[in-house]
Protein backbone atom coordinates (compact mmCIF):
# COMPACT_ATOMS: atom_id res chain seq x y z
CA UNK A 1 0.00 0.00 0.00
CA UNK A 2 1.47 3.19 -0.55
CA UNK A 3 2.28 5.52 2.14
CA UNK A 4 0.63 8.87 2.06
CA UNK A 5 2.40 12.01 1.42
CA UNK A 6 2.21 14.25 4.10
CA UNK A 7 0.54 18.04 2.69
CA UNK A 8 3.22 19.82 3.82
CA UNK A 9 6.07 18.02 1.56
CA UNK A 10 4.53 18.12 -1.67
CA UNK A 11 5.62 21.63 -2.49
CA UNK A 12 9.11 20.21 -2.04
CA UNK A 13 8.95 17.41 -4.11
CA UNK A 14 7.83 19.23 -6.76
CA UNK A 15 10.81 21.81 -5.94
CA UNK A 16 13.21 18.72 -5.88
CA UNK A 17 11.18 17.02 -9.28
CA UNK A 18 11.76 20.58 -11.17
CA UNK A 19 15.30 21.29 -10.28
CA UNK A 20 16.50 17.00 -10.87
CA UNK A 21 15.53 17.54 -14.31
CA UNK A 22 16.36 18.64 -17.25
CA UNK A 23 15.10 21.27 -19.37
CA UNK A 24 10.99 22.90 -18.19
CA UNK A 25 8.11 20.75 -16.87
CA UNK A 26 4.65 20.82 -18.00
CA UNK A 27 1.85 20.03 -15.15
CA UNK A 28 1.49 16.70 -16.58
CA UNK A 29 5.13 15.45 -16.30
CA UNK A 30 4.98 16.36 -12.91
CA UNK A 31 2.09 14.73 -11.91
CA UNK A 32 3.10 11.88 -13.49
CA UNK A 33 6.40 11.78 -12.25
CA UNK A 34 5.51 12.41 -8.87
CA UNK A 35 2.36 9.97 -8.98
CA UNK A 36 0.43 12.91 -7.68
CA UNK A 37 -3.42 14.01 -8.60
CA UNK A 38 -2.87 16.56 -11.23
CA UNK A 39 -5.34 19.29 -9.25
CA UNK A 40 -3.24 18.77 -6.32
CA UNK A 41 -0.16 19.85 -8.49
CA UNK A 42 -1.85 22.26 -10.50
CA UNK A 43 -2.99 24.09 -7.20
CA UNK A 44 0.94 24.08 -5.74
CA UNK A 45 2.33 24.94 -9.08
CA UNK A 46 -0.28 28.08 -8.70
CA UNK A 47 1.07 28.53 -4.98
CA UNK A 48 4.70 27.51 -5.69
CA UNK A 49 4.97 30.20 -8.81
CA UNK A 50 3.18 33.23 -6.78
CA UNK A 51 5.65 32.72 -4.20
CA UNK A 52 8.31 33.14 -6.93
CA UNK A 53 10.07 28.97 -6.25
CA UNK A 54 8.92 28.32 -9.70
CA UNK A 55 8.44 30.71 -13.08
CA UNK A 56 5.95 29.60 -15.54
CA UNK A 57 7.39 29.84 -19.33
CA UNK A 58 5.49 29.51 -22.88
CA UNK A 59 2.43 31.22 -21.59
CA UNK A 60 2.12 28.76 -18.35
CA UNK A 61 2.63 25.21 -20.82
CA UNK A 62 6.05 24.35 -18.89
CA UNK A 63 7.44 25.49 -15.59
CA UNK A 64 11.03 25.76 -14.36
CA UNK A 65 12.76 27.46 -11.30
CA UNK A 66 12.40 30.34 -10.31
CA UNK A 67 14.05 33.55 -8.72
CA UNK A 68 13.54 32.10 -5.38
CA UNK A 69 14.23 28.39 -5.47
CA UNK A 70 17.96 29.66 -6.96
CA UNK A 71 18.44 31.94 -4.61
CA UNK A 72 18.04 29.48 -1.71
CA UNK A 73 19.92 26.99 -3.69
CA UNK A 74 22.93 28.95 -4.20
CA UNK A 75 22.97 30.33 -0.38
CA UNK A 76 22.48 27.20 1.35
CA UNK A 77 25.25 25.02 -0.54
CA UNK A 78 27.31 27.83 -0.05
CA UNK A 79 27.02 28.38 3.79
CA UNK A 80 27.83 25.03 4.48
CA UNK A 81 31.46 25.87 4.98
CA UNK A 82 32.14 28.61 7.17
CA UNK A 83 35.75 28.59 6.41
CA UNK A 84 35.26 28.40 2.09
CA UNK A 85 32.83 30.80 1.56
CA UNK A 86 31.79 32.50 -1.98
CA UNK A 87 32.37 35.71 -0.41
CA UNK A 88 36.27 34.35 -0.30
CA UNK A 89 36.38 33.60 -3.50
CA UNK A 90 34.84 36.82 -5.08
CA UNK A 91 37.77 38.65 -2.70
CA UNK A 92 40.42 36.50 -3.40
CA UNK A 93 39.26 36.81 -7.00
CA UNK A 94 39.31 40.93 -7.40
CA UNK A 95 42.47 41.01 -5.46
CA UNK A 96 44.02 39.24 -8.51
CA UNK A 97 42.57 41.38 -11.32
CA UNK A 98 41.98 44.70 -9.29
CA UNK A 99 38.72 45.01 -10.43
CA UNK A 100 35.05 44.55 -9.00
CA UNK A 101 34.09 41.16 -9.46
CA UNK A 102 30.22 39.92 -9.26
CA UNK A 103 28.20 36.78 -8.87
CA UNK A 104 24.66 36.73 -10.64
CA UNK A 105 21.57 34.85 -11.32
CA UNK A 106 18.55 34.97 -13.87
CA UNK A 107 15.27 36.33 -12.56
CA UNK A 108 12.23 37.09 -14.80
CA UNK A 109 13.48 40.38 -15.21
CA UNK A 110 16.79 40.20 -16.07
CA UNK A 111 20.25 39.12 -14.13
CA UNK A 112 20.37 39.63 -10.56
CA UNK A 113 23.19 40.50 -8.68
CA UNK A 114 23.77 38.45 -5.74
CA UNK A 115 26.91 38.96 -4.61
CA UNK A 116 30.01 41.08 -5.40
CA UNK A 117 33.62 42.11 -4.48
CA UNK A 118 34.19 45.97 -5.18
CA UNK A 119 38.04 47.04 -6.25
CA UNK A 120 39.28 49.82 -3.89
CA UNK A 121 38.92 52.88 -6.44
CA UNK A 122 37.45 56.34 -6.59
CA UNK A 123 36.13 55.59 -10.05
CA UNK A 124 34.31 51.95 -10.13
CA UNK A 125 30.94 50.14 -11.50
CA UNK A 126 28.78 50.29 -8.57
CA UNK A 127 25.54 48.06 -8.61
CA UNK A 128 24.44 47.17 -5.35
CA UNK A 129 23.26 43.33 -4.31
CA UNK A 130 20.09 42.95 -5.71
CA UNK A 131 20.44 45.19 -8.68
CA UNK A 132 19.00 43.97 -11.76
CA UNK A 133 20.45 44.20 -15.61
CA UNK A 134 19.27 43.33 -18.97
CA UNK A 135 19.43 40.27 -20.55
CA UNK A 136 21.26 41.66 -24.02
CA UNK A 137 23.95 43.76 -22.74
CA UNK A 138 25.57 42.56 -20.27
CA UNK A 139 28.08 39.80 -19.97
CA UNK A 140 26.34 37.50 -17.27
CA UNK A 141 22.94 38.24 -19.39
CA UNK A 142 23.97 36.78 -22.49
CA UNK A 143 25.58 33.88 -21.22
CA UNK A 144 22.62 33.01 -19.69
CA UNK A 145 20.87 33.70 -23.00
CA UNK A 146 23.09 30.98 -24.26
CA UNK A 147 22.29 28.19 -22.70
CA UNK A 148 18.66 28.77 -23.88
CA UNK A 149 17.92 27.56 -27.52
CA UNK A 150 16.53 30.22 -30.11
CA UNK A 151 12.88 29.32 -29.21
CA UNK A 152 13.39 29.98 -25.87
CA UNK A 153 15.25 33.47 -26.27
CA UNK A 154 12.72 34.56 -28.22
CA UNK A 155 9.84 33.45 -25.70
CA UNK A 156 12.41 34.84 -23.15
CA UNK A 157 12.66 38.38 -24.85
CA UNK A 158 11.61 38.59 -28.59
CA UNK A 159 8.26 39.74 -27.68
CA UNK A 160 9.79 42.69 -25.93
CA UNK A 161 12.16 45.82 -27.19
CA UNK A 162 15.62 45.34 -27.36
CA UNK A 163 16.53 48.88 -25.32
CA UNK A 164 19.08 50.63 -26.44
CA UNK A 165 21.80 51.85 -23.67
CA UNK A 166 24.58 52.68 -25.47
CA UNK A 167 26.01 53.20 -29.25
CA UNK A 168 27.18 49.40 -29.07
CA UNK A 169 23.84 48.09 -27.80
CA UNK A 170 22.83 44.83 -29.55
CA UNK A 171 18.88 46.55 -30.53
CA UNK A 172 18.45 43.39 -33.05
CA UNK A 173 17.35 39.68 -32.37
CA UNK A 174 19.07 38.72 -35.71
CA UNK A 175 22.42 40.55 -34.45
CA UNK A 176 21.69 38.85 -30.61
CA UNK A 177 21.35 35.30 -32.23
CA UNK A 178 24.95 35.64 -33.91
CA UNK A 179 26.07 37.12 -30.75
CA UNK A 180 24.98 33.81 -28.65
CA UNK A 181 26.06 31.34 -30.73
CA UNK A 182 29.80 32.82 -30.70
CA UNK A 183 28.70 32.55 -26.70
CA UNK A 184 28.44 29.07 -27.49
CA UNK A 185 31.29 27.89 -29.37
CA UNK A 186 33.85 29.51 -26.56
CA UNK A 187 31.90 29.82 -23.81
CA UNK A 188 31.85 33.03 -21.82
CA UNK A 189 30.84 36.43 -22.87
CA UNK A 190 32.18 40.48 -23.17
CA UNK A 191 29.91 43.12 -22.71
CA UNK A 192 31.68 45.85 -24.74
CA UNK A 193 30.81 49.04 -23.54
CA UNK A 194 27.15 47.69 -24.59
CA UNK A 195 25.47 48.57 -21.56
CA UNK A 196 27.53 51.48 -19.79
CA UNK A 197 29.51 53.39 -22.06
CA UNK A 198 33.11 53.08 -21.19
CA UNK A 199 32.53 50.29 -19.34
CA UNK A 200 33.26 46.36 -20.30
CA UNK A 201 32.68 43.10 -18.41
CA UNK A 202 33.56 39.76 -18.70
CA UNK A 203 31.73 36.56 -17.77
CA UNK A 204 32.22 33.29 -17.33
CA UNK A 205 29.89 30.38 -15.64
CA UNK A 206 29.88 28.31 -12.90
CA UNK A 207 28.40 25.18 -12.93
CA UNK A 208 26.37 22.74 -10.21
CA UNK A 209 27.00 18.75 -10.36
CA UNK A 210 25.23 18.35 -12.98
CA UNK A 211 26.97 20.54 -15.39
CA UNK A 212 24.01 22.84 -15.84
CA UNK A 213 25.47 26.66 -15.18
CA UNK A 214 24.27 27.97 -11.97
CA UNK A 215 25.70 31.26 -11.49
CA UNK A 216 27.59 33.69 -13.75
CA UNK A 217 30.80 35.18 -12.60
CA UNK A 218 32.09 38.36 -13.80
CA UNK A 219 34.81 41.15 -13.90
CA UNK A 220 33.72 44.47 -14.26
CA UNK A 221 36.18 47.34 -15.05
CA UNK A 222 36.42 51.09 -17.16
CA UNK A 223 37.16 50.43 -20.67
CA UNK A 224 40.51 52.64 -19.95
CA UNK A 225 41.97 50.72 -17.14
CA UNK A 226 40.58 47.37 -19.00
CA UNK A 227 40.70 47.52 -22.80
CA UNK A 228 38.53 45.38 -24.35
CA UNK A 229 41.38 43.89 -26.49
CA UNK A 230 43.33 42.29 -23.07
CA UNK A 231 40.08 41.18 -21.21
CA UNK A 232 40.67 37.85 -22.57
CA UNK A 233 43.71 37.80 -20.31
CA UNK A 234 41.29 37.57 -17.48
CA UNK A 235 40.41 34.04 -18.71
CA UNK A 236 42.26 31.91 -16.69
CA UNK A 237 41.55 33.43 -13.12
CA UNK A 238 38.11 34.47 -13.73
CA UNK A 239 37.86 30.43 -14.65
CA UNK A 240 40.24 28.97 -11.63
CA UNK A 241 37.81 31.27 -9.29
CA UNK A 242 34.71 29.60 -11.15
CA UNK A 243 35.97 26.14 -10.42
CA UNK A 244 36.30 27.23 -6.28
CA UNK A 245 32.99 27.95 -6.14
CA UNK A 246 31.81 25.16 -8.22
CA UNK A 247 33.83 23.24 -5.31
CA UNK A 248 31.77 24.68 -2.76
CA UNK A 249 28.46 24.05 -4.36
CA UNK A 250 29.40 20.23 -4.25
CA UNK A 251 27.56 17.55 -1.91
CA UNK A 252 29.25 16.31 0.45
CA UNK A 253 29.61 13.02 -1.20
CA UNK A 254 30.86 14.91 -3.90
CA UNK A 255 33.36 16.21 -3.10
Amino acid sequence: MDVEIPSNLKPLMILEFVADHEGDLTLTEIADGLRLPKPTVHRLLQLLERQGFLRQIDGGRFYALGERSQLFAVNALASRRAQTSRRQVLFWLRDQLKETCTLAIPSDEGMRYIDRAEVDSPLRITFPVGSIVPFHCTASGKLFLSTLSDDEVEGLIGGSTLTQFSVDTITSMEQLATELAQIRNCGYAIDNQEFLAGTVALGVPVFDIKKRMSLVLTVQAPVFRLPVESIENCLPVLREAAKRLEVLMRPDDAS
